[in-house]
């Protein structure tokens, strides 16, 4: 069984660079050491590191699959193990003439209230998709939002992949993927489509969610817009019963 995380950005990200501090090297020191051994780095439109952390990931028994965070019609979409990848901000089409029988596409935290989301392509085209995220940015409180995806993914037929999206490595850890594979991009691929999955999660408390909206920036503005957004997180969920996930 394979302990899997398919959603990471590292300091070459041309967009999260500017505030994650952590190379490639040092997210896969850090998944080695909490027993993860599948990884995908997909830094936003780009995939900036090339086969010496590929390399290196074998080498501390870690097989890292090549991936990448596109933009399409201004929401996100993962990419994981495309033998070409389209351009970072390309359209559905241009992923589905790339697509191979060995990649995924997988719709990252699809139902949350953030413009990027991608819960509209998901649910425009769902046939491209063959995956759905259960983000682990999130808390007790917010854990709706993910309970969303599940709920989509079941009717869909669609599996379920547990990602941290990661941005600091203290995240690492808390939501991943068992995976009923052999440690090859081919075979991984194929067991998230055939389900044989099994989610592992625990909520981010909110001294994280607070850890990591100061980590991310230091300016008021920022900070400003960060506290705006989670307000509006709290009020959405205000009032609804929480349900429980059983993946």
């Amino acid at each position: 069984m394979l302990r899997a995380d398919f959603h990471h950005h590292i300091d070459a990200d041309p967009i999260d660079g500017t505030f994650v501090r952590h190379s490639a090297g040092d997210l896969i020191d850090r998944a080695a050491a909490l027993g993860l051994n599948v990884l995908a780095i997909t830094c936003h439109e780009a995939v900036p590191y090339d086969g010496d952390a590929t390399r290196y990931a074998r080498g501390r028994g870690v097989l890292l699959m090549r991936g990448m965070e596109a933009t399409v019609e201004g929401q996100h979409v993962l990419l994981l193990n495309f033998p070409e990848f389209p351009p970072g901000v390309c359209t559905l089409d241009e992923i589905r003439e790339r697509k191979t029988a060995d990649a995924l596409v997988v719709a990252p935290h699809p139902f949350y209230p953030a413009g990027m989301a991608g819960g509209r392509l998901l649910a425009s085209d769902g046939a491209l998709f063959d995956a759905v995220e259960f983000s682990g940015m999130y808390t007790r409180l917010t854990r709706r939002f993910n309970q969303h995806a599940v709920d989509h993914a079941r009717g869909s037929a669609l599996t379920v992949v547990g990602n941290t999206d990661t941005h600091f490595l203290w995240q690492l850890g808390q939501t991943y993927t068992v995976i009923d594979a052999a440690p090859e991009p081919a075979a991984v691929v194929a067991a998230i489509r055939a389900g044989r999955v099994r989610l592992v999660t625990r909520p981010l408390s909110w001294v994280s969610v607070v850890r990591f909206i100061v980590g991310s920036h230091s300016t008021k503005s920022f900070l400003r817009d960060s506290l705006r957004y989670m307000v509006q997180i709290v009020r959405r969920t205000r009032g609804r019963p929480d349900r429980v996930v059983v993946p």
